[in-house]
Parts: structure tokens; sequence; C-alpha cells
């Protein structure tokens, strides 16, 4: 892993997943959390400021084994974790699989010298935090084998590894499940989801909100996040943070319509799990939501970084029962090809 997760992060629960599954067909399955992980961009200053904060990290973590998930995931425990200071191979416990979850990961993978078959999850295109675009290329070239979890992913990887493999992510079904009909849902009532990263697009879908509340005063919002609450919400926003699996039912079921905000997205989570709940979506069109979202079939999409016309596609559900039932009942439909059991059989045929 690229770190320690002590919060919900889309991921860590598909790795989570993966691990809970394979120790229950009886692999040991050892999941490593470094406190540290060198950037090539460092000055030897900021380096030693990086490898000092990483040692009171370690030792802190050591000591209250915090680093353990078991807050916000139901990991199996045979699941082996482990808190290492690095990624360097001397640290990693010796196995016959090597698996890399994301591009940062990976360039550590790549210097191992031990004879170990190397995979690499790519759950996202991760030119980010001092990975540039040429550096997170040259890791698609690496002799791992390569595992995408969404299509767009497969478009890019498959150019420089044409024997990379699409398993698209599984829902969990028995965690979301659709306990109010779509029909009998207050037609204004919206949830979204707030993150602080700006990729994730949140000051759009607010702009987006403020437009949609002047058009119809009744509207009333469910907000959920990892994060604290934002400053200055309106009466009409109702704030969740970190709900638990009844409230989250809660959250998708006594809403009519959910927004989807993100530039950028591996994999179209929330939108899924509302999809899931009967929730009609209103999205932007980026890749991975295109995943799962249709124009005008499972939910309406709107252009990144256009909170106007996203506020249109609200009000045309808000104003239009007809439309707004049927794109969430074949959002419904069309979510159930998504199923975990699906994407490990896939997986446990390349581990073997």
């Amino acid at each position: 892993m690229p770190g320690i997760a002590n919060r919900p992060i889309g991921g860590y629960k598909v790795v989570y997943e993966y691990a809970n599954r394979l120790v229950g067909d009886g692999y040991i399955v050892n999941i490593v959390y470094p406190t540290y992980l060198h950037f090539d961009s460092d000055t030897c200053f900021f380096r030693f400021l990086r490898i000092s904060k990483a040692f009171v990290k370690y030792i802190y973590y050591i000591l209250t084994k915090k680093y353990i998930c078991n807050k916000w995931f139901d990991l199996n425990k045979c699941v082996n974790e482990f808190l290492v200071p690095s990624l360097s191979e001397k640290w990693c416990p010796k196995s016959d699989v090597c698996v890399a979850t994301s591009a940062r990961t990976a360039i550590y993978m790549n210097r191992y010298k031990e004879s170990v078959s190397k995979i690499y999850l790519i759950q996202g295109y991760e030119a980010w935090n001092g990975i540039t675009d040429e550096q997170l290329i040259d890791t698609y070239k690496y002799q791992f084998k390569k595992i995408v979890i969404s299509k767009w992913l497969y478009d890019i990887v498959s150019k420089y590894d044409p024997d990379c493999q699409l398993i698209p992510n599984g829902f969990d079904f028995d965690f979301f499940k659709k306990t109010v009909e779509c029909e009998k849902r207050d037609r204004y009532t919206l949830a979204m989801m707030y993150h602080v990263q700006e990729l994730k697009g949140c000051d759009d879908g607010f702009m987006a909100l403020d437009i949609v509340k002047k058009r119809c005063p009744q509207l009333k919002v469910s907000l959920f996040s990892v994060y604290p609450e934002p400053d200055n919400l309106p009466d009409w926003i109702t704030y969740y943070r970190q709900p638990d699996k009844d409230t989250f039912n809660k959250i998708y079921n006594s809403t009519a319509i959910f927004v989807g905000t993100s530039w950028s997205e591996g994999w179209g989570l929330t939108i899924g799990e509302a999809m899931m709940c009967g929730c009609a979506v209103a999205c932007t069109d980026n890749a991975g939501y295109r995943e799962m979202a249709i124009d005008n079939n499972t939910a309406l999409l709107s252009p990144i970084k256009n909170p106007a016309a996203l506020a249109e596609n609200i009000i045309r559900l808000i104003e239009d029962d007809a439309l707004r039932i049927r794109i969430a009942e074949q959002g419904y439909e069309y979510i159930q090809r998504f199923k975990w059991d699906d994407s490990y059989c896939k997986l446990k045929s390349i581990l073997n």
C-alpha cells in the first residue's frame, strides 16, 4: 500500500475486498503499509524532514497499533498487516506474489531483486503526489502482470502493455440495498459526497446546488464525507461524517437524486452505491463515472467544471418525475452486473 488508511478510501477498500476473499480460500495474505515513500523531487533537506517525520510516525503506530484496519472496514483477522519504515525489499515479508497498488509502490517493487511474481493493480491515472506523466507511463512499461479496474484505464495501459487485464471492481450488495421505491421519494431531496481534494469537484457541486436552490426552494441536501464539516453550510444541507452502514443506507434511500461532481475518477464508486439504493444520478462526464453512467439511460451527464450544466440536469430530474424514476430504475438494473464474486474469480485465475 502507499500508506496507512485510518479513514475510508476507495482504492484501499478494493484491496481489502480481495484480501478477505483470498484468505477465505486459504491464501496467506500480507498487507504492507510504509511510513515513508521517497519523492524524487525532494532536496536533501526535505528528504531528511520526511524521513524524520516517518520515523516518529513508525514508532507511534507500532506502539498504538493504529495502522491496523479495524475502524472502517471489516478486514478478516487472518489477513496479516505489517507496518514498515519503507517499501524497500528488505522490509517486506517474503511472498510468492507481490502486488503494487499504486504508481509509487510500483516504482519500489520494480527494484526488487528477489525472484517473485509481480502484479500491478492500476486503479487510476495517478499523475499526482510528485509523480509526473512521464514517470507514470514508465510504470506501465514495467515487466509486471498489470490489472486495470476500468475500460478507460485499459485503453491507456494497453498501449504500453497489450497483455494487461481488465477486472472491473464489484459492489457490496450485502452492504447497500434499495429499501424505498424510487417513486415514493421526495423529488426535492439530494445527496452528495464532500471531499477536500480539488479534482473531486465539490466546489462545482456547491455552486450547482445554489443554482438549484434558487429554482427549487424546497431543496434539501444530505452531504457525507470522511472529513470534518465545511464551514458555513446552509441549514438546508445536513452533514454526515463517516456514516455507519445503517446511516449510509438511510441517506441513499431517503434521497431521490445523487450528485457526482468529480473531474476524474478511476471508478465511480459513490454513483454506483447510489444506483444500488435506487437514486437517480446526475453526474459529471468523467471516464470513471462512465463505467456505469450512460447518459440519458442510467444517469444524466454534464461536462466537468460546469456547475450550470450540472444544475440543469438536477432540475430536469426534479421537474420530470417520469424521467427521474426511469433513470433510477435503469441505473439500479445496470449496476447489478458488477459483482465482487465475478471480479474475484478473474483475479484468482491470474494468481493461479
